[in-house]
This record gives structure tokens, sequence and C-alpha cells, in this order.
């Protein structure tokens, strides 16, 4: 409800005019500034309709609005009271409407960074009308308390307040309003430029190699739109490097933008000063932070499976039980592990052990820390003791959840937790962003890197391999990926994931690929066939592309694990070999055919390279089957060697060899790709 303000100030005691503007006059007070605060970097972040609804609900702009009315009417109160008690209590009154103003204009100059799409962009001009209203108010007010009341000077401050009220009812109206003829948006496009197809589908856990290999589509295009939408947050000359781009990222698609773009600020601002003033300490606390990555994870995907559940129920007694299960999650490990964290930069400690309540004490002590008291924000103990104690449940008469026999809105609960798991990935965004800019003050400890870090390394590997993840998982030294149905075109970048992610955690034993399609076989490499694979690459990942010749070894190997016979799994190797080199040579006809000596140097380095893979996977296989590749590469070799004088026009019509590999084993059989009954293509 908007506070109600007089259309008149009526009665003004004499006393109390006087004293008005002496009080002012005095303490040297003044209205509050035209521009509260100014904007070093201007952001423009895009954001979905509705993301945008949620910016506006965060914000809660009506709100801190009311907070102004409520204090101009405490202000008002005072002009039929004595001299003595508006020289008492005027300051502390004006002190408070100064602070009130500055935290709306601060909050809508929050709003004012993002971007809505054109559907909402009237409410985005709406909110810096209010916050120039509610400037308006309380200067107006200044102006009539100069004045010693002066009824002319009153008229001002109704209507700047009647115009802040008013926009604040239309954003409330645009908070609510759910959008039903409008269609969906695309976050992902909207936000990052990509579509939802390409990053969407899987876990966010593994989103780091889908980011990867969607950007890997449009480099400058899209690292250019992203730093646009985040200059309030980095520096122009700061490379995108793959962490900060995919912290960067996850942060435009938050379904919380304001608080977590806040947290994000107030979380790189913080590690920044301490890392300026005791790098030794921040960098010891946040390396203890990153230990716990494996705690982090799991609680991760138990709140993700917490939401899930939710969702997915049929009953409300099962969606209280899964809010309350998230609103537990979310207490317990990210708010407390944050902070931990943020009181130890402090140079506080945190009880070990220690309950809600205590760390809620804790961050209240700190109130020079608009952090802490963001964090504090989230904690109410009640609705943690009443989870704790089993003190729930859900009314079904009445509709409601119980917390400790007492009524509450289980939305609010919900939107509760999910603030707070907003609140603190900014701050993990933000000690991102704070190591980013200041690289140089980073002290390294010893590496002991956990298997999240080594997940993460290998999700990297495979976005940079251009290979979509839908998921990582693990099971002693088998690394099992869960991906995208492969294609005769994307096997390639199959084994080329296989190889970088082999490189980045030497210590697998076995990588699996499960496609989303459940008839199809999993793709298995083992150690052999990396280990083939790798020898063959090493010498050329700086030079060339290792594939598609790195990649026979590995087609042997994951040929014979998922039980193919040796003849078949050669005929395969030989045909893939010979369609290689088949390919290679009629795409380099035309110009060899005019005697350019650089087509037939490649051509024959082509040929050569496939006569190592083919040898090296021929190692992996036995009997017929490995005599069989042996002597296909030996051919090549062979014909490398004879045609390295000939000219170059000649070698049109050269390589016959693998021409009747060709005829005499195509079509290849790949199980992995239609399934088993039918995978010759």
């Amino acid at each position: 409800m908007d506070v109600p303000l007089p259309d008149q100030l009526g009665l003004v005691e004499r006393e109390s005019s006087a004293a008005a503007p002496a009080v002012i006059r005095k303490l040297n007070l003044s209205a509050p500034p035209e521009q509260i605060t100014r904007q070093q970097d201007v952001a423009f972040v895009p954001v979905t309709r509705q993301q945008w609804k949620s910016v506006l609900r965060d914000a809660d702009l009506p709100g801190l609005q009311r907070k102004t009315d409520d204090i101009v009417g405490e202000i008002l109160r005072l002009r039929t009271g004595s001299g003595r008690t508006v020289g008492k209590e005027l300051p502390e009154q004006l002190r408070r409407l100064h602070a009130s103003v500055v935290a709306l204009s601060t909050v809508a100059e929050e709003v004012s960074r993002f971007s809505p799409s054109r559907t909402s962009a009237a409410e985005q001009r709406l909110a810096t009308d209010l916050a120039r209203a509610n400037r308006g108010e309380a200067q107006a007010l200044f102006t009539c308390l100069e004045q010693g009341w002066a009824e002319s000077a009153w008229s001002a401050v109704r209507t700047y307040a009647l115009a802040a009220q008013a926009a604040g009812r239309t954003l409330e109206n645009a908070a609510r309003n759910d959008h039903a003829g409008l269609p969906d948006e695309d976050v992902y496009q909207r936000t990052l430029g990509v579509s939802a197809e390409q990053l969407h589908p899987g876990a966010g856990v593994a989103s780091r190699a889908r980011l990867l290999a969607a950007w890997a589509e449009a480099p400058k295009t899209l690292d250019r739109r992203l730093r646009r939408s985040m200059r309030h947050l980095i520096d122009d000359s700061l490379s995108l490097t793959v962490v900060l781009l995919h912290h960067l990222a996850v942060l435009a698609l938050s379904d919380r933008p304001l608080v977590t773009h806040r947290a994000a600020l107030l979380g790189r601002d913080l590690v920044t000063s301490h890392l300026k003033s005791k790098p030794e300490l921040t960098c010891s606390v946040i390396a203890r932070h990153v230990a716990r990555e494996p705690e982090m994870l799991s609680s991760h995907r138990g709140q993700i499976a917490y939401l899930d559940a939710y969702y997915q129920a049929e009953y409300q007694e099962e969606k209280a039980r899964a809010v309350m299960d998230l609103h537990r999650a979310v207490l317990e490990a990210d708010v407390k592990r944050t902070a931990v964290v943020v009181m130890e930069l402090l140079g506080r400690t945190v009880p070990q052990g220690a309950s809600l309540a205590t760390v809620r004490d804790l961050l209240a002590v700190e109130d020079s820390q608009p952090l802490c008291w963001f964090l504090a924000s989230t904690i109410r103990s009640e609705w943690r003791n009443a989870n704790a104690h089993e003190d729930f449940r859900w009314d079904p008469v009445n509709s409601t959840l119980l917390l400790k026999g007492q009524p509450a809105d289980l939305e609010e609960v919900l939107d509760a937790a999910i603030r707070a798991r907003a609140i603190c990935r900014g701050f993990e965004h933000g000690v991102a962003l704070a190591y980013a800019q200041n690289a140089s003050l980073v002290v390294r400890g010893a590496e002991d890197s956990n298997y999240v870090g080594r997940d993460l390394s290998i999700l990297q590997a495979a976005g940079e391999a251009r290979f979509p993840v839908l998921d990582i998982r693990r099971h002693g030294s088998l690394v099992r990926l869960d991906v995208p149905d492969i294609a005769v075109e994307s096997l390639r970048e199959a084994f080329r994931a296989i190889l970088r992610a082999a490189i980045a955690d030497p210590s697998v034993e076995r990588w699996e690929l499960r496609q989303t399609s459940p008839d199809r076989p999993l793709l298995h490499v083992d150690r052999a066939g990396t280990h083939a694979g790798l020898q063959v690459a090493e010498p050329l990942w700086d030079i060339a592309d290792p594939l598609p010749f790195a990649a026979l070894p590995l087609l042997a190997n994951a040929m014979t694990n998922a039980g193919e016979p040796s003849e078949t799994a050669a005929s395969t190797v030989l045909c893939l070999a010979a369609v290689h080199v088949v390919g290679e040579r009629d795409r380099l006809s035309p110009v060899l055919a005019h005697g350019d000596p650089a087509a037939k140097d490649e051509l024959i380095n082509t040929a050569k390279l496939i006569s190592e893979g083919t040898k090296a996977a021929a190692h992996l296989l036995e009997g017929p089957a490995q005599r069989k590749l042996s002597a296909f590469a030996e051919v090549l070799a062979g014909e490398s060697h004879r045609l390295k004088s000939a000219a170059p026009f000649k070698l049109v019509r050269e390589f016959l060899p693998a021409d009747r590999v060709l005829q005499r084993y195509a079509p290849a059989r790949l199980p992995w790709i239609t399934g088993l009954r039918d995978s010759a293509v």
C-alpha cells in the first residue's frame, strides 16, 4: 500500500516553523544531490522478459519508495511539535531520509544496467523516473523545511511523491505480468547470442564444454557482445580466458540477474581489496575454499535434484518436501560455506560446526560490509529450525505449509532458497573476476587438483575440440561423458575430445561416451587406444591437426571394445583410412593438374600420416586383422616414397591401392552411429 500524504500541511506550530530551518543551517544539512551515484562504465546486460521480472521483484523499488514516504511522514509529524522536539529528532530523520534516497537511487542504477526486450523497455524507463521523483520528493521537502514549513513548498513534495508511487504501482504490476500472449524467449540467444539447442540440453556442471563448442563458431562476435554487456565487471583490456568466459556466461544466464550481479560486484571488490593488502592470506583462504569443490559439486547436484522433484511432483505435500530439502541444502552448504570464506577474508573466525543463527549473527556484526549484510539476509532461523527438526508439514485442509505450526508461503520459501543460491553463485563469479583482474597478485601454492578440477579440464578439452558434453561422471579410473548422438561428421571430434581429455587427465584408464539414444552402444576407448593415438598425435599438435590420423588407433580400440570381431575392426579402419587418402587426392586434383608442388607435398604428407595412424591401429589388433592393416600402412608409405620425385600432375591418378581398399571394404561399419543392428555407413 502507498503511504498517504496530506494535500496540505495544515496547522504548523510556530516553534517548529522556526526550528526546522535553524536545524538545517546549524548542521549544514543539504538535500540529496541530483545524481546520487555515477556508473563508471555503462553496461547494458540483455535479459529476457522472465529475467526482467525477477530484476524488478528483487529490486523492489516500490518498497524502497514506501520507506522514503514513511520517513517523510515521520518528519511531517514534527510540524506540530515543539522546537525542542524538532531540534532533537529532525537531524536523525533527515539522515535517514538521505540514506533512503541513496539506497533507492543505487538500486535504480543497478536496474538500469539491464536491457529488457522491447516489450519491457518502458518499464526500464519507469525505474529511472521513479528514482528521479524520489530524489525530487526529498529535495522538495528540504526546501519546504528551509522555508519554515511553507505551504507553497509542500505541494511539490506531494507531487513528486505521487509520481513515484504511480511509477511504483506500474512496476509492481509489471513484475506480476506473465506475458501469456507473447512467445517464449530463448534466454541463451537473448543473453549470449547462441541458441538453446547449443547450450540448454545437459547438466549445468558440463556446460563449459557446450559453451566452448558454441563459442568456437563465432568467437570474435560473441566475445565483443559479452564484453559490452559485462562492462561494469571487467576491463576492456582483460583477456577472456576459458575460466572467465565460463563465469561471465553463467552470470549472464542467471535467473536472478540483479542479486547475482550485485553479489559478483561485491565479491570482486572484497577479494580485490584483500589481494592488494594481504595477498598471501587471501589466496590461502580461497585455496581452502577451492579444495572443497567436491562438496560443492555434490551439493549442486543435490539441489538440482530437489528442484526437479519440486517441478515434477504431482501433490503439494511432495512439493513442500522438495522445497524444504532445497532450502536446507542451500543454507547449510552454499550460504554457510560462502559466509565462512567472507569472514576469513575479513580476518574473522567462524567456529567449527557453527549454527546458521550463529553465522547470521557474526555476519550482522560486520555492518560496514554490504556483502555480509547480503548473506545475512538469506538466513531465517525459524524456517531452518523447523526444517532441521522435521517440524513442518503441508496442511491439505488449509492448503498451506506449516513451519512449527505457523503458516508459511511455500512459494516464498522456494524463492528465498533460489535467491540465496544466486547470491552464493554470484560471489563465486566475483572471486573469479578478482583473480583474473589481479593475476599478478595471486600467490599460487602447491597444485593439489581434486577430481572436480580435473573434470573441468576434461570439459574444457572437449569444448575446445568443439565437442559438446551433456554430463560427466566418474567411477574409479573410468570417466563417462554423456553426449548428443554421434554422427559420421562428428565422430572425428569425439576422438579429438578423447585425446585432448586424456592429456588433461592422464590418470583416466577408460573413457566412455554415452549417447542420448538408448539403442546406441557406448563408445569405449581404454588406455591402450589413447596411448596409441597420442603417439601419433604428439609430434603434430603444434604444426598440424593430428586428426584423422590419430583417430585410427582409437577407432580400432573402440571397435574391439564394442565387441566387434577383429576382421570387422580392421575393415572399418581400412575403409576410413582409404577414404581420407582418396578424398585428399580428389580435393587436390585441380591444383595438382596445374602442377602445384605444394599440393603434391600436402597429399604425400597426408598419405604418410595415414600410414602412421594405420600402423598404430594394427598394433592394437591381432592375427590376420593386424597383418591387413600393417600391409596397407606399408603400401601407403611405399607409394609416398615413390611419388616424391613424380611431377605433381601425375598424382591425380596415383594412390590406386587406396581406391581398391575403398571398393573392397566400403561401407564402414560404425556401431555407434545407427545402433548395433544397422551401423554401416
